[in-house]
C-alpha cells in the first residue's frame, strides 16, 4: 500500500512538474488592488520560474497538493474545509509565492490566498471571486514583504456556487 501511494504521489508530482514546465496559461486576471507588500494576478508559470519553484507540504497532511471537495460554510456548530495550509520551510527563502488550483468541476469559486509571518500578522495576496474552468490551472501568484519570510501560504477555496465542487490545489516557493 505505501508503495502505490509513493508511485502515485510520484506521478502526481511528475505531471505537476511537467505542467510547470511545458505549459503557459495567459494572464486571465489582475488583482483589482495592488499594496506594495503584496501583488497578486492569475498567470502562469514560465519554463524558467518553473525551475526556480519548490513545491511546498500540505500542513497536518502528506505530499504537496490536496484534493478537496466544497463543503458548506461554517456555521456556530459547523466548520467548513475551504482553508488549507501549506508549510514554508524555515531553512529557505522566497521572493514570491504562487497557489494553484485546479478545478474538476468549473464555476464560480471564492478564493482567497494569504501569506502568514511569525509576527501573527497575514497579507492577502488575493481575495475575489472568480470563474475557473473544469480541469484547468489556474496560478495565484502573491509576493512576500520586504526582509520578510511567511511561515505559511493558506488557499482558502469554497462559495455558495461552488458547493460540492471537487479541486485540488497546491502551493509553490519561487525564486
Amino acid at each position: 500500500m505505501f508503495g502505490l501511494y509513493q508511485n502515485q504521489h510520484y506521478q502526481s508530482h511528475r505531471r505537476t512538474m511537467k505542467y510547470l514546465t511545458r505549459n503557459r496559461l495567459g494572464a486571465i486576471a489582475a488583482a483589482s488592488a495592488v499594496s506594495i507588500a503584496s501583488i497578486a494576478t492569475l498567470t502562469s508559470l514560465s519554463p524558467a520560474q518553473a525551475q526556480s519553484c519548490a513545491a511546498l507540504p500540505v500542513v497536518g497532511g502528506s505530499g504537496t497538493e490536496v484534493q478537496k471537495s466544497v463543503s458548506p460554510p461554517s456555521t456556530g456548530i459547523t466548520k467548513s474545509n475551504w482553508n488549507t495550509d501549506f508549510a514554508v520551510p524555515s531553512n529557505r527563502s522566497f521572493r514570491r509565492y504562487v497557489a494553484r488550483i485546479v478545478p474538476q468541476n468549473g464555476g464560480e469559486y471564492e478564493v482567497r490566498v494569504s501569506l502568514k509571518y511569525n509576527n501573527d500578522t497575514a497579507d492577502n495576496a488575493f481575495n475575489r471571486t472568480i470563474e475557473l474552468a473544469e480541469n484547468k490551472p489556474y496560478d495565484i501568484q502573491g509576493a512576500a514583504r520586504a526582509n520578510a519570510t511567511p511561515y505559511q501560504v493558506n488557499i482558502e477555496v469554497g462559495g455558495l456556487k461552488a458547493l460540492g465542487n471537487t479541486y485540488t490545489i497546491s502551493a509553490f516557493g519561487c525564486n
